[in-house]
């Protein structure tokens, strides 16, 4: 099953690196406010 096992990579691109416009251009993890103290915690 392709699909299953790229679904985890093409979330993390999508919530995590791609810009939305509907979000002036920010990723829709940065509408959390992450701080580096949890950040790393968060994105793996």
């Amino acid at each position: 099953d392709q699909r299953r096992s790229e679904l985890p990579v093409w979330l993390h691109r999508y919530n995590w690196h791609r810009p939305h416009a509907s979000l002036a251009k920010r990723t829709p993890i940065s509408r959390l406010g992450l701080t580096g103290n949890n950040l790393l915690q968060t994105h793996t």
